[in-house]
Parts: C-alpha cells; structure tokens; sequence
C-alpha cells in the first residue's frame, strides 16, 4: 500500500516564537553564519524573512549590505556551516523562544499510530536546526523513522523574489527521500502558514492544508490558490485529519 506523506513548515505552523528572546538561538546562529562568511555584524530582522528560506534569508541579508548576490552564494557552504556548528554547540537552548503551537503535539501522535502514513517536515531551516527545534520542544519521536524531508540545507536556487520556488522543490525532495526510505509514495500534503507553502505545495503536486497561525490570515491565504483548505489552526485534529482523508 501506498505510503501517504504528510509534511510540515516549522516556523509559523508547527511552533511560534515568544517573547524577548524570540527564536533566539536561530536568530544568533545566523548572526555567526554572516560574521564567519561574510564579515558581517548583523542580524537576519534588518530584512522581511518571514516565508523565506535560511539560505535565501544569508543572500538577502548580505544584499541589503552592498554585497552582491553571487559572492553571497559562493560563501553559502561557509554560512551554513557555521550555523549549524553554533547551534550544535548551544543546542540546549534551542527551545529557548519558542514554543509548540496548540493541537500540534496532539496531531503528530495521532499521525504516528496510523499505517502507512509518513510524517516530516520540509521548511527553510537547515535541517540540523529544524529537527534541533523539534527534539528540545518534546516531539522529534513523533515523526517517521527513519527520519525524511525537505530543508534548506537540500537546495538552494538564489532566487530571493520567489522562495516558494526553492520550497517546492523541498516538498519533491521529500517525496524522494520517503520513496527510498519507507516505499511507494501515494497522496501528499504539505502543511503551512505561509503563501508560499501554499504554493510551493501546489507546484510539487502536493495537497496544501494551511493553518492562519503565522503572520498571514485565513483570507490572505484562500486568495493564493483556487480550493485552498485554510484552517484557523491545528487544533481540532479531527478536521485536520477529514481533510487528509485519514480520519476514522
């Protein structure tokens, strides 16, 4: 039977940042990916992000201070090393920030318990980071093992003014690592808050199910695609199963 695949954004779907020390640990990897790469004393929020994709966030950012996009892209493998190697190094406050958003913990064991259904996220995190954030929020278990998706870290198009672009090929990129992994791949959807989740989904022949948890609102989102299923949130697990078709 035909694995079904369901996949996550991170940022705005699955979690959302808190207080003070918002997404504190990402935001000062970053900061160290420019600062090694680039020589840069900086910080990620001097530009709009949200939606965006790690690697495309290092681009703009090195942009907005004079430095051309090709020479951004050719320290990428530098700045993504130093993120990675800073965050390991401060994993223990990954979680600082940050919390699961409602009906989320819920959902992912409900998902876990079905057959042949595959769960994993496809964000713009590089992945070290995204299943970083998921371990110390309590709910890196309740994925598929072996573990799969489709990260920052896969792909990187520079292609700054459309990173859904970047996102759907995350969203195929997934697709094959779950082929190898766990077998036929059959129905997918893709879960997220942004426009661009919606539409990275859509170019990947996946299903996109969006939830008005991030910055976007359900009439924003219904607007990017005709039959969009919008939902307020994750909460009621059974609708978000209906419209997966998984419910009992």
């Amino acid at each position: 039977m035909a694995t079904v695949v369901v996949s996550f954004d991170v940022d705005g779907t699955l979690i959302h940042s808190v207080g003070e020390k918002a997404n504190k640990l990402h935001k000062d990897a970053f900061a160290h990916g420019l600062k090694v790469g680039l020589g840069l004393d900086t910080n990620i929020d001097v530009i709009a992000h949200h939606g965006s994709t790690d690697p495309l966030i290092l681009i703009k950012v090195a942009e907005f201070h004079g430095i051309a996009k090709g020479e951004a892209m050719a320290k990428l493998p530098v700045m993504e090393a130093a993120m990675n190697e800073y965050f390991n190094q401060h994993r223990e406050e990954a979680a600082v920030g940050l919390e699961l958003l409602p009906g989320v913990k819920e959902l992912l064991i409900r998902l876990k318990a079905l057959p042949n259904v595959a769960t994993c996220l496809v964000t713009g995190n590089l992945e070290p980071i995204g299943w970083g954030k998921m371990e110390k929020l309590g709910v890196l278990d309740l994925f598929s093992t072996p573990r799969f998706g489709g990260f920052g870290s896969d792909f990187c198009s520079g292609n700054t003014e459309e990173s859904w672009k970047d996102r759907g090929e995350f969203v195929r990129i997934a697709a094959r690592k779950c082929e190898e992994l766990h077998g036929k791949v059959g129905a997918r959807f893709h879960v997220g808050d942004t426009p661009m989740d919606i539409k990275a989904a859509v170019d990947a022949g996946a299903v996109p199910v969006a939830v008005a948890t991030g910055i976007y609102t359900a009439e924003q989102l219904q607007a990017v695609a005709e039959g969009v299923v919008v939902l307020d949130s994750l909460t009621d697990v059974g609708a978000v199963l209906h419209v997966m078709k998984l419910a009992a």
